[in-house]
């Protein structure tokens, strides 16, 4: 398994893995005043970039294809038909994916995710079934974590991050019988750069019953920027996005 260095993705075994890519978006846009219709296509191109880069064969998303919640817009239905002419698609459907099964061009999973090559893929709106509890990884979406950090002049930035959360294995143990004690948790960031939000700001619950329920151990979990810096654990960096000083 290997992250993308500055992009939004995982390769592995010849698959590229995304997340989170909300195709359709303008409509939302077009609602609030900002008129930008070729904001899909250019994410349609930044994965036509990185299929044709790494010489991918299968592109999986992790949930969360399109925007809209209820049905398959036109837009998206034309992105997926133009990457299924390039490579195998499969979707693990996220809470956004109503009616994705309309495209027949794409192999299309429940919300409880899938094994693939020993990774354990999911959306992560709903529990993942048993068998990916064993897989050596739990990749998931759905979260979109961001790092949030003010610089010297109090202006606010925001960036895309990976987090990697090892497993408490009593809390994993009161839900499943069988897993994987090594098993670690990979919260993945969003494809589209809008849907992100600081995940060192928040202070709401976090997303999915796997968070919410402290099945992995967030607050100690590692943060990585996609240049691949590991900025230490979580909850040693605070809103400047800097490891905090140790006392």
């Amino acid at each position: 398994m290997k992250f993308l260095y500055n992009a939004p993705g995982i390769l592995h075994k010849g698959a590229l893995i995304v997340g989170d890519t909300h195709f359709g978006m303008e409509y939302k846009l077009k609602s609030r005043g900002i008129f930008d219709d070729q904001f899909s296509t250019r994410l349609l191109q930044k994965l036509e970039d990185l299929i044709g880069q790494h010489k991918v064969k299968r592109l999986i998303f992790l949930g969360d294809v399109k925007e809209d919640i209820t049905y398959l817009d036109e837009k998206t239905r034309k992105i997926l038909a133009r990457l299924s002419e390039i490579c195998e698609i499969a979707v693990v459907k996220g809470n956004h994916d109503g009616r994705i099964e309309e495209f027949l061009g794409a192999e299309v999973y429940s919300s409880d995710g899938f094994l693939f090559e020993n990774l354990g893929l999911l959306h992560g709106h709903s529990w993942p079934k048993k068998e990916l509890m064993q897989a050596d990884y739990l990749i998931m979406g759905h979260q979109h974590p961001m790092i949030g950090f003010t610089d010297r002049f109090g202006k606010r930035h925001s960036e895309l991050v990976w987090i990697v959360a090892d497993p408490d294995a009593d809390k994993i143990r009161e839900r499943y019988d069988k897993f994987n004690e090594k098993i670690k948790l990979v919260l993945m960031p969003a494809f589209n750069p809008l849907v992100g939000f600081p995940i060192n700001f928040s202070k709401k619950e976090q997303l999915g019953p796997l968070l919410n329920n402290k099945l992995f151990k967030l607050n100690h979990a590692l943060v990585f920027r996609l240049d691949g810096t590991c900025l230490g654990e979580l909850n040693k960096v605070d809103a400047h996005g800097e490891k905090k000083a140790r006392a």
